[in-house]
């Protein structure tokens, strides 16, 4: 029995030997990095550029010449398998498309502060504002690979067949109403089915144009330390209402049953991104990277564009998000996973993105004042899209709001609310109400499942009573805030507050 025993180990000994030895990766010609992305054939060449960038920059690594020391494997993953495998303990050395508030939060990300420094890829060399996006307590964990601020982009074409003026930056939801208004007069459509519109419909417009436009009138989704949801305010409702009233009442926006009827071919960007080609939009949300599509088009066919902000209010604000990669806290190669975060912030893969427009570059250095970058002579038709979107991310863009203490899966409740709104199921109070009741349960819940996160959240909601007692001490003149005493800008956890109280003045030095 011992001796069957004993030839039964050294058979499992073998065969696991030749298990080790002849896995794909243990047969390539160098280590591989795996990068937990998506399948859009530039991450291929991403891949391909951060060799050859690793031999010419750091040749000393590699004892081949001819062979990086270390090279990248893509995984395909989504968002949810990501997290799955990052909690099984099984996640790709590199991990793309991160939510670092969320992974940060839950221990799955390796620090980067100190590194970051070093390699020349901290909050510094990226844009203003980002630090809600890159980081949590305090540590970075991530890096942009790309960078976007969708806006109010305009077919001139179309804008110039119904004799309508580009609006100006600083438009308001008043005149976003007038020159609808006049648009949609002009396209002669009031007793024929209508196929052409100066705008998205509201449900497109959705989230960001809430966001933006609760936040141009001073409150946000979440409070200053982001441990609850505020959103259940006039000035919210008030864009559900507007909404509403601009599809129904109005008719300056197409409803669902428009959208749904005017069926047209798809690709990148889907229907409304052809609608805009075509001249039945006058106007869409995008950004550069929208213009992967819009170069494909013949040059014949290429038609001006230009770019401006949302209509908003006083507060000038716009949205800025990333796909960003961070490390994994579970792997075992950080010391080659460096050089690829630091590959994010070098020229060459900057000068990649900024060449095929797969949005903003990671780094703004190597687009400002470069001409490559803010006017591509083979595109003269793409107007100020470069300059305004670069301008919006260094001056305007915040993070949309978001919650370490809130899981975003599933259902997006503010965009359920307007889906409610919009169908007469709900008034905008009730619909807005109940996205607020079901985000802060969502925050307990979590908190009471995490008791690392609850001591963080105890202190942080301890933290907001003392800023709500300074903020009783606010005197305010025609909405505005004219004395009382100043918050700790340390104290502020909400990207929107610090950038909004700072343009109040009511911020101090830390505490």
């Amino acid at each position: 029995m011992n001796k069957i025993l004993l030839l039964s180990l050294f058979v499992l000994i073998v065969v696991s030997v030749f298990t080790v030895l002849f896995r794909p990766e243990a047969q390539e010609k160098y280590p591989l990095l795996e990068w937990m992305s998506d399948t859009n054939p530039q991450r291929f060449e991403q891949a391909e550029l951060f060799e050859k960038w690793l031999k010419e920059k750091y040749p000393e690594l590699s004892a081949d010449k001819e062979l990086p020391a270390f090279g990248i494997k893509l995984n395909a993953a989504s968002n949810q398998s990501t997290i799955i495998q990052a909690v099984s303990g099984v996640a790709g050395d590199l991990i793309d498309h991160l939510n670092v508030p969320i992974f940060g939060a839950m221990g799955l990300l390796h620090p980067l502060n100190e590194d970051a420094k070093r390699g020349g890829y901290g909050l510094d060399s990226t844009y203003p504002n980002m630090k809600g996006l890159l980081t949590y307590e305090g540590e970075q964990y991530g890096y942009p690979c790309n960078v976007a601020v969708s806006s109010f982009m305009f077919n001139l074409n179309t804008l110039d067949k119904y004799d309508v003026s580009l609006p100006d930056e600083d438009w308001t939801t008043e005149d976003f109403e007038e020159i609808s208004k006049e648009f949609m007069e002009r396209t002669g459509q009031a007793n024929t089915r209508r196929t052409i519109f100066f705008s998205l419909s509201a449900e497109s417009l959705g989230e960001p144009f809430i966001i933006i436009n609760a936040r141009s009138n001073g409150i946000d989704f979440y409070n200053e330390t982001l441990t609850k949801c505020i959103a259940n305010d006039e000035r919210v409702y008030k864009i559900y209402e507007q909404l509403y009233r601009w599809t129904y009442v109005d008719k300056i926006l197409p409803t669902a049953a428009e959208v749904a009827s005017n069926d047209t071919e798809t690709g990148f960007g889907g229907a409304a991104f052809t609608h805009f080609i075509n001249g039945n939009y006058a106007t869409i949300i995008a950004g550069r990277w929208a213009l992967i599509r819009f170069r494909e088009l013949a040059a014949s066919e290429r038609f001006p564009m230009a770019m401006t902000l949302y209509p908003q209010g006083p507060f000038k604000n716009a949205l800025i998000t990333t796909r960003a990669t961070g490390v994994y806290a579970g792997t075992r190669h950080f010391d080659k996973a460096r050089y690829f975060m630091e590959f994010l912030a070098s020229k060459e893969y900057n000068d990649y993105i900024i060449k095929y427009t797969d949005g903003l570059p990671p780094n703004p250095k190597y687009a400002l004042d470069n001409p490559e970058y803010l006017s591509p002579k083979e595109y003269p038709n793409e107007g100020n899209i470069h300059e305004k979107e670069l301008e919006y991310a260094m001056r305007y863009a915040i993070p949309a709001p978001q919650s370490p203490y809130f899981r975003k899966t599933g259902t997006g409740w503010f965009s359920y609310a307007l889906s409610k709104v919009m169908a007469n199921r709900a008034t905008a109070k009730e619909a807005v109400d109940e996205a607020v009741t079901r985000t802060n349960n969502g925050i307990a819940e979590m908190v009471a499942a995490n008791d690392k996160l609850a001591v963080i959240y105890d202190r942080d909601v301890k933290l907001q009573k003392k800023i709500d007692a300074i903020k009783a001490t606010w005197k305010y003149r025609w909405g505005r805030v004219v004395s009382g005493e100043k918050i700790p800008e340390n104290w502020v956890k909400n990207p929107f507050y610090l950038k909004y109280y700072a343009h109040l003045g009511m911020l101090k030095g830390a505490e």
